[in-house]
């Protein structure tokens, strides 16, 4: 399985504390241009086992996991805190 390192964000409004990412950017080898996907084509990619998204953390990789409300609202990713107790994947920069 692939694994490649997301290094931005995208979501509807920047300054939103809210509103789910739309987004993520990765780039898959160092001479080719950064790779934007929407957030239910990694879900998708990450259900069917054939990539996997990471942040690179004090930590080392913190991998993306799946969140599945119990609500039966819209899936969405999150990355585990690490000691600064934020989610990393909310630190990138935006696109």
């Amino acid at each position: 399985m692939a694994s490649y390192q997301v290094n931005c964000i995208d979501k509807p409004r920047a300054s939103s504390t809210h509103e789910h990412i739309t987004h993520i950017g990765y780039y898959e080898s160092l001479d080719k241009p950064r790779v934007i996907i929407s957030v239910t084509e990694a879900i998708a990619r990450i259900e069917a086992n054939s990539q996997a998204f990471y942040v690179s953390t004090e930590r080392g990789k913190t991998y993306l996991t799946i969140v599945k409300p119990e609500d039966g609202g819209k899936k969405h990713l999150k990355s585990l805190t690490d000691r600064a107790g934020v989610d990393n994947l909310l630190t990138l920069e935006e696109v």
